[in-house]
């Protein structure tokens, strides 16, 4: 179904594929909650979405290199406008319309496919830019928050990424229990606090091995499952990270019972449907 691709952008993640145009969605949902981390190429509607997220940024943070506007900014000046921006991506018609075109491109339809809000991740490298929205997440899988088995999730950079300034994997821990305040974590809780409340639960101690780097090229969308071990880092460059996210659950995965196995969570289901 899918041949190994030697130049994914994944650097040592041997259980990755390029996408092959004409993969039914079923045996694309399986070898996803079976743990292949998959990456899509020449994707029509990939390379607009980035674009349109790209012209959000450059008149909001008026300048053509967003990534750089951190060094020019103060971080009450800057943390401003990369809110605003969070909230316009996930309110813009053309990206809502683009992300839709996407998923039914690689052959999860609109109208079978339930979809999360879409997420612009704006990642500075500052450290007094503090506020959770901006900052890299810790260790933790989606499904730990959503308890979702079904869950796949999506990442999209929208600039060049940098090894120290990424999105890493522990593909390795999919079947491994990690510890985690999953059962102590509290979705309504969560809806309920104005943000003053933990954005997902989260590794209760570090990975005992060294997480895999993503280094795809901008306009290449990442897939994997939520019940992979994943975190966000950042260096030092003074250069911010820009993507959108998102996630989704096809309706037939759900009705068949296609889903990555949940070895460490809460065990309490659909909380992803309620958000």
């Amino acid at each position: 179904m899918m041949a190994l691709g030697a130049r994914s952008g994944l650097g040592d993640l041997a259980n990755s594929s390029r996408w092959q145009p004409g993969t039914p969605p079923e045996a694309l949902s399986t070898a996803l909650f079976d743990g292949l981390v998959v990456v899509f190429e020449g994707v029509g509607p990939m390379r607009r979405l980035v674009n349109r997220g790209r012209t959000i940024l450059c008149e909001i943070f008026g300048t053509d290199d967003p990534p750089g506007a951190e060094s020019r900014l103060s971080a009450k000046a800057f943390r401003r406008l990369a809110l605003r921006a969070r909230t316009e991506v996930a309110g813009d018609r053309v990206v809502r319309q683009e992300w839709c075109a996407v998923l039914a491109a690689v052959g999860y339809a609109s109208s079978e496919t339930w979809r999360d809000r879409i997420r612009l991740r704006v990642v500075p490298s500052r450290r007094d830019i503090d506020h959770a929205r901006l900052s890299p997440l810790a260790p933790h899988r989606d499904t730990w928050g959503s308890r979702i088995m079904a869950q796949v999730n999506w990442w999209l950079p929208l600039y060049p990424l940098q090894e120290a300034s990424t999105m890493v994997l522990w593909p390795q821990a999919l079947r491994k229990a990690v510890a985690n305040n999953s059962r102590a974590w509290d979705i309504d809780e969560f809806k309920r606090s104005g943000g003053r409340y933990p954005l997902a639960p989260v590794a209760t101690s570090p990975p005992d091995t060294d997480g895999t780097p993503v280094l795809i090229e901008p306009r290449v969308l990442l897939a994997f499952s939520g019940a992979h071990l994943h975190a966000g880092i950042r260096d030092h460059s003074g250069r911010t990270r820009f993507g959108i996210d998102s996630r989704s659950v096809w309706e037939p995965d759900r009705r068949a019972g296609r889903r990555a196995q949940n070895v460490d969570g809460a065990q309490i289901p659909d909380m992803w449907l309620r958000v």
